[in-house]
């Protein structure tokens, strides 16, 4: 007599069960509010900056359940954007910490984010979370910002000087030397130059589209099957009715 074959469910197909039961689960909501008003924040502050394009909220809550598994699970009650492997919000991995000061947040969050809240407090690290992803799929390029308010100051060109050192010794930049002195084609002692402060930086040029594929090869690391759990949760969603208005 044969043996009954039993089924097995792939570790791809467990999490699908826990977004299914989601849709039962009142807490499949409950960070819908934040989620949005988050999204609308960076939508807002980002607007116009490189080419830039609003995006669904529905993105960041597909994401937040890809990496929790669902309603219930223990990582969304306290860190919705954890790493699965460290338990540790995205805000605290060192890529976040290097570069952030090159990313232009909103305000606010800029002034109180910090990895201590970003830790305890799941509205804060959504916001983490949110910038994260934001910084990996804006585009940079280094270039020359001037102090606005600076004033004009003048400087003697020496035997020896060049535009480079110059602006090294002056806390100024080639291309601002060259912008307010167009007519110094060629240095020589006792030229006088003019510059203002200013520096090299990493501005935002563009932007990626905000899709569950770019995501998934700009924010997820090691998980192939992360750009299909998106559309999974986001189809979820299409099936899902809010449960409360959120406020203005």
């Amino acid at each position: 007599m044969r043996k009954k074959t039993e089924f097995v469910k792939s570790r791809h197909q467990l999490w699908q069960d826990t977004i299914d039961q989601s849709r039962k689960d009142p807490r499949w909501h409950d960070y819908d509010c934040d989620i949005k008003r988050i999204v609308r924040e960076f939508n807002q502050h980002l607007s116009g900056q490189g080419g830039y394009r609003p995006f669904d909220w529905r993105l960041i809550k597909a994401m937040i359940w890809t990496e929790s598994g669902g309603a219930g699970q223990s990582l969304v009650e306290t860190q919705p954007y954890a790493d699965r492997k460290s338990g540790r919000p995205w805000f605290a991995r060192p890529a976040i910490r290097r570069r952030r000061g090159k990313f232009d947040s909103p305000p606010e969050l800029a002034k109180t984010l910090t990895e201590s809240n970003a830790r305890s407090t799941p509205q804060m690290n959504i916001r983490a979370g949110t910038a994260y992803l934001l910084m990996r799929l804006a585009r940079f390029n280094t270039v020359s910002v001037i102090e606005v308010l600076d004033s004009v100051h003048t400087i003697e060109v020496r035997r020896g000087d060049t535009l480079s050192k110059i602006a090294r010794t002056n806390g100024t930049t080639v291309e601002t030397l060259k912008a307010l002195n167009r007519e110094a084609v060629a240095l020589s002692p006792g030229m006088m130059l003019k510059f203002k402060k200013a520096a090299m930086r990493k501005m935002i040029a563009g932007w990626d589209q905000v899709t569950t594929s770019r995501i998934a090869q700009r924010y997820n690391v090691g998980d192939p099957g992360y750009a299909g759990k998106l559309n999974y949760c986001l189809a979820v969603m299409k099936n899902q009715s809010e449960v409360a208005p959120c406020a203005a």
